[in-house]
Order: structure tokens, then sequence, then C-alpha cells
């Protein structure tokens, strides 16, 4: 037997919901998660994705999503380790605007050119 612990009107949000869950140790289920994405303008009206776990581990699951709620998972920014950023590539050049017109205009796709600092930031 399943107990409903929580619904979500955003389905990402309760895929959220179920990872911690499911890395807490609780079987969790979601229900309504696919026609909630297919059918976007009905997430009210059925009530959104809901979370569902067998009826003796709910209390512990509600638990676990009120922590969640109060900011407990939270990573601070102090904790985490210090990794160097990389810049994400420009990868805007004059082949890669025709390429993207020619495919807008003329359903044509056409390859384009990097810069050769992609190159360097892929390989890194």
């Amino acid at each position: 037997m399943f107990t409903t612990v929580a619904s979500y009107i955003d389905p990402i949000e309760a895929q959220i919901a179920r990872g911690l869950l499911l890395a807490e140790g609780l079987d969790v289920h979601m229900g309504d998660e696919h026609l909630a994405v297919a059918n976007w303008e009905w997430r009210l009206a059925i009530g959104g994705t809901r979370l569902r776990v067998p009826t003796a581990q709910a209390a512990r699951a509600r638990e676990i999503l009120r922590a969640m709620d109060a900011g407990e998972y939270a990573i601070d920014d102090d904790a985490a380790p210090a990794t160097p950023q990389l810049r994400a590539p420009d990868r805007e050049t004059a082949s890669s605007r025709v390429a993207w017109l020619a495919l807008m205009l003329f359903s044509l796709p056409l390859p384009w050119r990097r810069r050769r600092s992609d190159d360097a930031v892929r390989d890194a």
C-alpha cells in the first residue's frame, strides 16, 4: 500500500525530491509525471506530480521533505571545493551566422568553422 507524501506542480521539483528520498533509502514512486510533462496546462487540474512511498515509510519521507524545504540539505558556498572556473567558449563566428541564416531561410544545414580558442578549451 502506498501513501502520497507530496505533490509538486513542477515535475522537475518532484524529480529532485524523489532523488533525495531515494538517496535516503526510501522506495519512491512518482505519479502523473508523464501527464504533467506532456500536458503542462493540465498540471493544476490533475494536482501536480505526486510522490508516493510505502505507508510504513510515509512519516520518514515527510520528515525528509520538511528538512529539504527548511534548507538542511543546501550546500554552502564556503563548504564547496574550489574548482577552477572555465569560461564558456564563444561560438559566434561569421560562418556560424551564415549557417544559421541558411538553416532558417532555406532549411539547409551548413557546417561552420569554430574559433581556434574553442579547440583549446575542448582539449583542456
